[in-house]
This record gives C-alpha cells, structure tokens and sequence, in this order.
C-alpha cells in the first residue's frame, strides 16, 4: 500500500506522512503537490498527505481535490514548522537571497524584507536545499526544516528563521472517494 506525500525524507509533509499514514505502508516521495495528487486520482497511491493550511493561508489546490468530492480527509496532524537557512559550505559571501516552497517564503516574508533579500521558488523546502547546493552565484541561501545540513552537504546559517513568530502546517490524510 502506498502512500504518496510531498517529499523528500526530512521534509515537513514527511514529518506529518510519518504521523499520518495507515500502517503497514510504503511512502512514496513526490516531486511536487500536483504529483502527489495526481497519484491519489489516479489510484497510483492508495493515500496522500498533504498541507492544507499553512500560515501564510490554504493549500488550494488541496482544498480543491476535498471539494471537488474526490478526495476525503481521513484524518489530520498539525506540526509546528520553523525554518533554518542553510547556505553552501564554502560560500561565505553576504546572503543576497533565499530559496524554497513559495508558502515557507510567505511565511518568512518580515524575515525577506528586513534583510531585503530576493527570493526564488522551489516545488519544496527540500529541493531547494537540492538547488542551493548546486547553486553557482554566491550569497543564495535556502531555507527547510531543521537537522538537513548534512544530508544536503550544506551548513546552518541561521535558525528559527520565523521567530518570535509560531508558525504551524495543518497536514491531512487523503484517500480518493468510492465512486
């Protein structure tokens, strides 16, 4: 049985798809949200964990497969998301921008504007700590959840990104409608 969320391992929707998921399952990481519904439709998965709300607002296109019928909530783990900023290990060059999901770029929005940093948008937190350790242009950070510098070949630049600001995800389990 598979379950398909928004990957890749560490990221925030696998955090909830390890709370969330019947057991025994299989989690199946996607690419992007689109993906990840898409193998719910069409029977690829047999469940999906998604966001569906988020501080910086709804999941829409979440929303959208609940409210066009098919797709049901089953049931629903809030986590409490802060972002670290992870930068490459040998670029010591002042922080010019920062990259990821566009809802975590939201929610660092004062964060943005204070250090009039510009942005760009990745389909996860997750692939754009991917991004920033291919990125060739100095002073790009990313941002993703904590405890990934490692993995990704990537250093801690800052923590708590969001702070003094609580910032919390609603994930849901989905599974498709019987016809």
């Amino acid at each position: 049985m598979l379950t398909a969320y928004l990957g890749p391992e560490g990221s925030f929707t696998h955090q909830a798809a390890l709370s969330l998921a019947p057991q025994p399952t299989h989690l199946d990481p996607k690419a992007g949200l689109v993906e990840v519904l898409d193998a719910l439709r069409t029977g690829a998965a047999r469940y999906a964990v998604a966001a569906i709300d988020s501080a910086a607002g709804p999941i829409a296109e979440t929303k959208e497969a609940v409210a066009e019928g098919w797709a049901e909530i089953l049931g629903e783990h809030e986590i409490a998301v802060s972002f670290d900023l992870y930068r490459r290990r040998d670029d010591e060059t002042p922080l010019i921008g920062i990259v990821g999901h566009e809802k975590a770029l939201a929610q660092l929005r004062a964060y943005i504007d204070n250090n009039r940093l510009r942005t760009r948008v990745f389909a996860s937190n997750t692939a754009g700590l991917t991004g920033i350790g291919n990125e060739s242009e100095p002073g790009w950070g990313a941002v993703g959840p904590s405890g990934l510098a490692q993995a990704y070949g990537l250093r801690v630049a800052g923590r708590a990104l969001e702070a003094p600001t609580r910032l919390v995800t609603r994930f849901v389990l989905l599974q498709r409608k019987p016809a």
